[in-house]
């Protein structure tokens, strides 16, 4: 087991090589499993006995509607965690399927693994309650962006979180525009509107998964002073 790149994981942050080595003792505790592309790594309302921790590769959280289309929720790559708000929880069932995105290395800790190395390890114990409240905060983050902002201002709130990101006004789009649509949660028609609107502002322009931001301030304005109904 790669125990040095699990240093750079959340659940063992600051913790030495050696540490690691010890908690994931015995070996039994831990099991290490390899997704193709596209299989399900979990199902919805599948009861969640164990955290996953993404060694390689991303997945996709998707939800069902009732018409049984499906919407990404969420994407998560290397170093991120699965099933941390549910193990614990009352009703521990998994809210959503997860599948993977490419082919994809996951090692899972049982829960009662997770519970030992909480009393074994308080650096363990304080990241893994770090996880939950960045997780709490996130969900809060989410909600209020569903409810109060419209999809212009979401979509000037991502591209600003991608410019950041990526340091540059060529955004680099890694969802198509299906998947933006659906991250959004809006149809594919609603969000091609507001995008061909926004180039004819001169706020944007864009070529398949490429996005030119023209005008940063503008978007920002439109961020913190929104003047537009939601399409």
């Amino acid at each position: 087991m790669d125990f040095e790149a699990l240093t750079r994981n959340k659940l063992f942050k600051n913790m030495s090589q050696e540490e690691i080595k010890s908690l994931l003792s015995p070996s039994a505790l831990v099991q290490r499993r390899t997704f193709k592309k596209g299989q399900i790594v979990a199902i919805e309302d599948e009861v969640c006995n164990s955290i996953g921790i993404i060694l390689r590769g991303t997945v996709e959280v998707k939800k069902a509607s009732t018409s049984g289309k499906e919407y990404t929720i969420a994407m998560l790559s290397e170093g991120e965690t699965i099933g941390e708000a549910i193990i614990f929880s009352s009703k521990t069932i998994f809210p959503a399927t997860i599948y993977s995105k490419s082919e994809t290395e996951i090692m899972f800790i049982s829960k009662d693994a997770i519970m030992e190395m909480c009393k074994i390890s308080e650096k363990f114990l304080y990241n893994f309650l770090n996880i939950l409240s960045d997780r709490i905060l996130l969900l809060n983050a989410k909600l209020k962006e569903s409810t109060l902002l419209t999809l212009r201002q979401r979509l000037c709130k991502f591209l600003i979180e991608e410019y950041k990101k990526q340091q540059s006004l060529r955004i680099k789009l890694s969802l198509t525009r299906e998947e933006l649509a659906e991250a959004f949660n809006v149809q594919r028609p609603s969000l091609s509107r507001e995008l061909a609107r926004m180039k004819k502002e001169e706020l944007i322009d864009f070529k398949g998964r490429e996005i030119w931001i023209k005008s940063l301030d503008g978007i920002e304005k439109w961020l913190l002073n929104p003047k537009a109904e939601e399409p």
